[in-house]
């Protein structure tokens, strides 16, 4: 007979192994000067601007997902001049993925399995996909995690979702939904697989537990569209939201090369998750577990293909397929009965804290000093001037907002990855008539081929970013 039920203490070192983790892993660390991704910078950005006014899509151009600034709007609370606020968001969610996992090793018969806990966080968030901390695949892994759990607790036995499961899922569908609906191809093999056996047991049953899984979706839908309708954004939500991210955000490629540049970055990237995914596979399969193998392969297959079927990939996207681990890792003993003592679950904590720092690709930026990055340079030189105004020119936030604590006046405050050429205009505009009184300007170049007209160079400085160099350039109005 499994055990469901988790203990105070298991949850306070699940907890503490989340917080190692992250601590060590995630960029948006303490142990860190600051966290150098762009992409968490763009979001810290408007969810800092957003206690200022500022509503996402209408007055700041960015496409993730309203979700993801929300909770960064959360953070700024917490501390609006670094990431410590996103820092303890990403410990909690780090800690709830963890716990979940710990549930389902429990249901595949697993006795008290709480040392393995460790060893699946160390493979996953020290891992290449996990890279800087803080991309909407890394957030949206315990929603997915505790979607899995009710997928091999209740439907690997062969029993349809409980109408609260139906809610529940309904609920953390849409939190995906409205993170960043690429993940949505979990969402829909999950519904296939779940409808599929209530509708094989009662007809009735499977028309209310969709009617439950459209209360949750609904619950958590309304608030969303509720707030932009409020601030009179809803159509820049549907344009910039779902518009572009569906007809302008990368190149067109086809699927097959998609799909196998996806498979080629998830064994480069992911690699020792995606060596457990397969054996947890085989496992199934060969013992015969037929529903469970099914179960897995298809939902696995679907999220794939909704990953990476887009367009081609960028290192952090295999991600999401992390929350297959714990599922492969409860299936290759089957059960197997072993009691580890306090003290190996100890040592497999300090494992974890070690092999983090031997293997996360982000461990080289705790060596800078604040003063050395770019972003802080920069600063003396903002920092004379009252109430100055910046806009990152060319290239995509580099946190030069953050370390300067100032919020960006203009839509297009950065250049990102979208094929808007309303926002490259825009920015030009902004330069040339010198609405702001500094620029950031990036190169690859030790020499910029054009300086902006009627601004003067004050500072230069250069970094590594993402294996490359970059040179910054700031420049001053007059």
């Amino acid at each position: 007979m499994t055990r469901n039920r988790i203990s105070a203490a298991e949850i306070i070192f699940i907890s503490v192994t989340g917080f190692l983790t992250i601590l060590i892993c995630s960029k948006s660390s303490p142990l860190y000067p600051i966290n150098d991704w762009v992409d968490a910078n763009t979001y810290l950005t408007i969810g800092r601007a957003m206690h200022d006014g500022a509503v996402p899509y209408r007055d700041l151009y960015e496409q993730k997902g309203p979700i993801l600034y929300f909770l960064h709007a959360a953070a700024a609370l917490i501390s609006d001049s670094s990431f410590f606020g996103v820092f303890l968001i990403e410990s909690a969610a780090c800690a709830v993925f963890l716990t979940v996992s710990y549930r389902i090793l429990l249901n595949f018969g697993i006795s008290r399995p709480l040392g393995l806990i460790p060893l699946i966080s160390m493979v996953i968030y020290s891992s290449g996909a996990f890279c800087h901390g803080d991309s909407a695949e890394e957030l949206c892994l315990p929603l997915l995690a505790c979607s899995l759990c009710m997928t091999f607790e209740t439907l690997g036995r062969g029993k349809p979702l409980t109408f609260r499961q139906w809610f529940v899922s309904g609920v953390l569908c849409m939190v995906v939904f409205w993170t960043k609906f690429s993940l949505m191809g979990f969402y829909a093999a999950f519904f296939i697989a779940a409808l599929s056996l209530a509708v094989k047991e009662n007809v009735t049953t499977a028309v209310k537990g969709v009617m439950w899984t459209a209360s949750g979706a609904i619950s958590v839908t309304v608030p969303v569209l509720l707030y932009f309708a409020f601030n009179g954004a809803l159509y820049e939500l549907f344009d910039v939201y779902f518009a572009d991210n569906l007809f302008r955000y990368g190149a067109s490629t086809p699927l097959t090369v998609n799909l196998i540049d996806g498979a080629k970055f998830s064994f480069i990237h992911l690699t020792i998750p995606a060596v457990i995914i397969i054996l947890g596979a085989a496992a199934f399969a060969f013992r015969k577990r037929n529903r469970e193998f099914l179960l897995f392969v298809f939902i696995l297959a679907v999220t794939f293909l909704s990953v990476f079927g887009g367009h081609l990939s960028y290192r952090y996207y295999p991600l999401p397929l992390a929350v297959f681990v714990p599922v492969a890792v409860g299936a290759i003993p089957d059960g197997y009965r072993f009691r580890l003592p306090a003290v190996s679950c100890i040592a497999a904590q300090a494992v974890c804290v070690l092999f983090c720092f031997m293997r996360s690709p982000n461990v080289y930026l705790m060596k800078y000093a604040k003063k050395e990055l770019p972003q802080y340079k920069f600063v003396e030189f903002t920092a004379e001037e009252d109430s100055p105004s910046m806009l990152n020119y060319g290239f995509i936030d580099g946190g030069f907002y953050l370390a300067s604590g100032i919020v960006p006046e203009h839509k297009y405050f950065c250049r990102n990855n979208m094929d808007v050429p309303e926002m490259i205009k825009a920015q030009d505009d902004y330069v040339q008539g010198k609405s702001m009184d500094f620029i950031v300007m990036r190169s690859a170049e030790p020499t910029l081929k054009e300086a902006p007209d009627g601004y003067t160079l004050v500072c230069t400085a250069e970094f590594p970013y993402y294996e490359k160099y970059f040179y910054y350039y700031l420049y001053k109005l007059g």
